[in-house]
């Protein structure tokens, strides 16, 4: 684990001493600054949303467009805690192009994955108590139940691999790569022009609405042992066992983002075009949620632990019962002209 420490000053010299006080005095004093609440009260917008008993916990979500920082809000949006992300260790310059961020309730820590950067677990002091720096990494990093971390790359070209399952050490232990694994006739299909490796961005930082080889933007290993990846670029699910063999792919769901299971086995996931939450299973595909009060786009979709939903994208967070009716609506960068690329990519629920 790597931790930040105070090295201690040479003590043959006085004038030495003093000024070793004055550095660990302003270091100490930097720390407090950082994790503490904003000195002048903010507020972001919360809509009218249908009447329904919430828990008090926060929602908590990364900030590229007001400054790069994890930011926490209360039920009626004021910001209760924030961290800051620009520091040159977190290389934070591309927060934007699909930052996650979880939150680990073991010790009220936080796991934000910075794109083209590393993974950084940071605590409530705003230090960071663990890192993994590798260029290869965006959109989704889970911390597993073991210690160990899994991981995937969104910008991939074909030599990439999609999913890494490192230890708390940086060992890679797992690793998946889809072009040996998936179905030729899936770069056919796919829509919106994605599975290339000549698209703009593979292997990189592109801008083109296909890029890179499957834009795998999320991964969840699963109790049994399996992991599920999602390949964006071909409208597909993919649940892979350790051998890396699929076990079975989901049916076509356009630019899929953030799919999990439900504890009856079924899947959900956000599709775009049209831009709505779907859930799949014994043969249908129903729509959980119509987004009627138009999301753009549907980023993440978290079930919470009271059966409800998180919805997050762009200029929007949005929680949802399992009817699909809004139960609390939040806009964090209503009226402010951000490009909705620069967003929010994921919030994460704080607390019970």
């Amino acid at each position: 684990m790597t931790c930040l420490t105070l090295r201690p000053v040479d003590a043959s010299s006085s004038r030495s001493r003093r000024l070793g006080v004055l550095a660990i005095g302003a270091f100490l004093a930097g720390i407090l600054v950082a994790a503490a609440p904003p000195a002048q009260a903010e507020r972001f917008r919360v809509l009218p949303a249908a009447p329904a008993p919430l828990s008090p916990a926060g929602t908590a979500f990364v900030d590229a467009v007001r400054g790069k920082k994890i930011v926490e809000i209360d039920r009626n949006g004021n910001v209760v805690w924030q961290c800051s992300l620009s520091g040159s260790q977190f290389g934070s310059e591309e927060l934007q192009r699909g930052a996650d961020l979880d939150w680990i309730a073991a010790d009220d820590s936080f796991l934000v994955t910075v794109p083209f950067s590393g993974i950084f677990r940071i605590d409530r002091q705003c230090s960071v108590i663990w890192q993994h720096r590798t260029p290869r990494v965006s959109h989704d990093a889970d911390l597993l139940p073991s210690g160990n971390v899994l991981y995937t790359f969104a910008w991939d070209s074909e030599s990439d691999l999609q999913a890494v399952e490192i230890d708390p050490n940086g060992r890679t232990v797992w690793s998946w790569q889809a072009r040996n694994h998936i179905d030729p006739a899936w770069r056919n299909s796919a829509g919106d022009g994605g599975g290339r490796s000549g698209e703009r961005g593979a292997g990189g930082r592109g801008g083109g609405r296909g890029e890179g080889f499957t834009h795998a933007n999320a991964v969840v290993r699963l109790a049994d042992g399996d992991t599920l990846v999602s390949l964006r670029n071909f409208g597909r699910v993919v649940r892979v066992g350790r051998d890396g063999a699929v076990k079975w792919a989901s049916g076509n769901i356009n630019r899929v983002h953030d799919p999990s299971l439900l504890p009856d086995g079924r899947l959900v996931a956000a599709e775009h075009s049209p831009m709505r939450v779907v859930v799949l299973g014994n043969g249908r595909r129903t729509t959980l949620f119509d987004n009627a009060i138009g999301i753009k786009p549907i980023r993440t979709v978290e079930q919470l632990g009271n059966g409800n939903f998180l919805l997050t994208g762009g200029e929007d967070i949005v929680e949802i019962d399992g009817s699909g009716t809004v139960l609390w609506h939040v806009q964090p960068f209503s009226g402010l002209g951000a490009r909705i690329r620069d967003g929010i990519y994921k919030a994460v629920r704080v607390g019970p």
